[in-house]
C-alpha cells in the first residue's frame, strides 16, 4: 500500500465530503484494500492525519537539506528558508490545511495529532540552534536554552496559523511576518530583543502599512 496514494485519497475524501471518512472500514473500501492492510500501516484515521502534519515538516526539511546553499547559511537564514519552503508546501494543500489543521485558543496545548510534527521540527530546530551557538548567533544561557526548541515550535504554529488567515496578495503579509518574527526570535535568543520586538508589534498593529517598511 503506497503511503502517498493513501494520503492523497484521504485528502480528496475530506475535501469532497467535508469531513474525514466515517470509519477505517469505509476508507479501506475506497482504497480497495482490506482493513488489515490499512492497519499494518496506520493505527487509525487519526494517526494517518497526524502523519500528514509530520510529513509536511519532514518533506520540507529533506527538500531544503538538498540545496547547495544550505551549508553556507547562517542559523537565522536556515530558519527563514525553512518557513518560506514550508508555506510554499502548504500552498499545494491549502484547502486541506484550512479545513483540518488543528488551531486552538492561545494558551492551550497543541493538539495531540501534532506530536509527530513537533518531534520532527524540534529535532531540526536543535540542529539550527547548534549551528547558531557555533556562529555566535545563539547565546548560551544554560537551562533556559533547553526551552528554545519548544519555543520555536510554538513559533512554527504561529507561522502556519498566520499563513492560513492571510488574505493578502501572494501572501506577502506572511512573508513579512516570517521575516520580522524570525528576526525577533534570534534577537531574543541572541542579544537584541527590543528593536525587533517593537518592529514586530508595529507590523502586527497595522501602523506600518501606510508607509514603506524602513527595513
Amino acid at each position: 500500500m503506497d503511503h502517498d496514494h493513501v494520503i492523497g485519497k484521504y485528502i480528496h475524501t475530506v475535501l469532497e465530503t467535508g469531513h474525514p471518512p466515517v470509519s477505517v472500514y469505509a476508507f479501506a473500501k475506497e482504497l480497495d484494500v482490506s482493513e488489515r492492510e490499512f492497519f499494518e500501516h496506520f493505527s487509525s484515521l487519526e494517526a494517518l492525519e497526524a502523519n500528514i502534519w509530520k510529513r509536511t515538516v519532514t518533506d520540507t526539511i529533506h527538500a531544503i537539506d538538498q540545496s547547495e546553499e544550505w551549508g553556507g547559511f547562517s542559523a537565522q537564514q536556515k530558519l527563514l528558508t525553512f518557513y518560506y519552503a514550508l508555506c510554499d508546501r502548504i500552498l499545494d494543500r491549502r484547502s486541506f490545511f484550512l479545513a483540518r489543521f488543528p488551531r486552538l485558543p492561545k494558551g492551550e496545548k497543541p493538539h495531540q495529532s501534532l506530536c509527530g510534527m513537533r518531534h520532527a521540527f524540534t529535532e531540526f530546530a536543535e540542529r539550527i540552534l547548534d549551528s547558531g551557538r557555533e556562529s555566535g548567533e545563539v547565546a548560551c544561557r544554560g537551562t533556559l536554552a533547553k526551552a528554545y526548541p519548544l519555543g520555536l515550535f510554538g513559533h512554527l504554529l504561529s507561522v502556519v496559523e498566520f499563513n492560513l488567515e492571510d488574505t493578502s496578495h501572494g501572501f506577502e503579509r506572511t512573508d513579512a511576518y516570517i521575516e520580522k518574527s524570525v528576526r525577533l526570535a534570534f534577537d531574543v535568543i541572541g542579544t537584541q530583543a527590543v528593536d525587533s520586538a517593537f518592529d514586530l508589534f508595529r507590523f502586527l498593529s497595522g501602523r506600518s502599512w501606510g508607509t514603506p517598511d524602513p527595513s
